[in-house]
């Protein structure tokens, strides 16, 4: 219903949405009709959004690669050195602060549908007035929020120096071999904030509110509202989750491995080292968290009826049919800070020496694999129910005869 500002009053507009004829009427003095507040809901679909992050994420790699391949040979001697390096470094990370998040698919946050008649007869000695009628909240999907204030860090660092000498005196032959398959990954995923979340298919619904003053006889009543509204309405819900802290995600590798052949006048000495190595050192750091919520979940107010006789009174302060709220979920919060320190050192050291006339052998190999994964969750929260229903609304009272009166307050 729209209000239209006319010369001796308030015009209120004769045509319902869809243009028909409304039986009210065109005009009304503004002694008689103080208007305040009057609102159809809030109405929101979909909704998600949020997330606030004031600080730093920084993700510091450093990666250092020097092998080393030496081969010496004396008068008459045979040196071979040999090295085979595969390197890997990834030393990759996934940060991501704030958050906020998701809301559903399909939602519908409905207000609307208020009805309001005064004294309709005699002198009419009654006014209607508002401060406020609200017909919900509403809001529907939701999801939302996720607060960081903080540091996330990550600093990988990842040194590989192998080393490969073959060293023959006179007459000599020195043989040293050497083969590294290295994969460092270090990786971390760190997720601050959080909330998000939200569900599919809901619906928030205010709406419906009518009331009926005096209509015969002298008509000296009112009608007054000071509040009335129809449910705070939320659905799918989610989000929320806090997070005030750092977190640090710290990664150290070393690799040496050394490989050493020496033969002295007239021997021999051979040095094998074969090498296959993995650092993963993962961690999944999550804080604050919160999120998740329902699908399929409806949360209603609405519906509020009032009548009243001649004469009579009707006065609101306060008529709520329900704050209502489903799917639910959210909250989580954390003031900390979780810190995964992750060092792997690995020196391999193999040397062959062989004396006058002599022979010498050193055979290597190792399969090595570190993981020192870390999971570490805080705060949490979140988790909601599906298809739930929160329902307010319906409220209904009826004045008896004349002289009788209405008043919540």
């Amino acid at each position: 219903m729209e209000l239209q500002q006319v010369s001796g009053g308030l015009h209120l507009d004769r045509t319902d949405p869809h243009g028909r004829a409304a039986s009210i009427p065109s005009s009304l003095s503004i002694g008689s009709l103080p208007l305040f507040l009057v609102q159809t809901g809030g109405n929101s679909a979909g909704n998600g959004g949020g997330s606030h992050f004031l600080g730093a994420v920084v993700h510091a790699a450093a990666a250092k690669y020097s092998p080393v391949d030496v081969a010496v040979g004396g008068p008459h001697a045979t040196a071979d050195a040999h090295q085979t390096n595969a390197v890997h470094f990834d030393q990759g990370a996934t940060q991501i602060a704030g958050v906020g998040g998701p809301g559903g698919t399909g939602n519908a946050a409905i207000g609307g549908n208020v009805s309001v008649l005064g004294p309709g007869h005699a002198s009419d000695h009654g006014w209607i007035g508002s401060d406020v009628i609200a017909t919900g909240g509403s809001g529907a999907g939701n999801g939302g929020d996720g607060h960081f204030l903080g540091a996330m860090i990550n600093a990988s660092t990842a040194i590989f120096h192998p080393i490969n000498i073959a060293v023959g005196g006179p007459h000599a032959s020195a043989d040293a071999h050497q083969t590294n398959a290295v994969h460092f990954d270090q990786g971390a995923t760190q997720i601050a904030g959080v909330g998000g979340h939200g569900g599919n298919g809901n619906a928030a619904i205010g709406g419906d509110v009518s009331i009926s003053g005096p209509s015969q006889g002298s008509g000296h009543g009112w009608i007054g509202s000071d509040v009335i509204a129809t449910g705070g309405n939320h659905a799918g819900n989610g989000g929320d989750g806090s997070f005030f802290g750092s977190i640090a995600h710290v990664s150290f590798a070393l690799y040496e491995p050394i490989n050493i052949a020496v033969a002295g006048p007239n021997s021999s000495a051979h040095a094998d080292q074969t090498n296959t190595v993995d650092f993963n050192q993962s961690a999944l750091q999550m804080a604050g968290v919160g999120g998740h919520g329902g699908d399929s979940s409806v949360a209603a107010g609405g519906s509020g009826t009032i009548h009243s006789s001649s004469s009579g009174l009707i006065g609101s302060d306060v008529i709520a049919t329900g704050f209502n709220s489903a799917g639910d979920g959210g909250n989580g919060h954390f003031s900390g800070s979780l810190t995964d320190v992750s060092v792997a050192i690995y020196a391999p050291i193999n040397i062959a020496v062989a004396g006058y006339n002599s022979t010498a052998s050193a055979d290597q190999i190792n399969n090595v694999h570190f993981d020192q994964s870390a999971i570490q969750i805080a705060g949490v929260g979140g988790h909601g129910g599906d298809g739930n229903l929160a329902q307010g609304g319906d409220f209904a009272l009826h004045l008896l005869a004349d002289h009788h009166l209405l008043h919540v307050g």
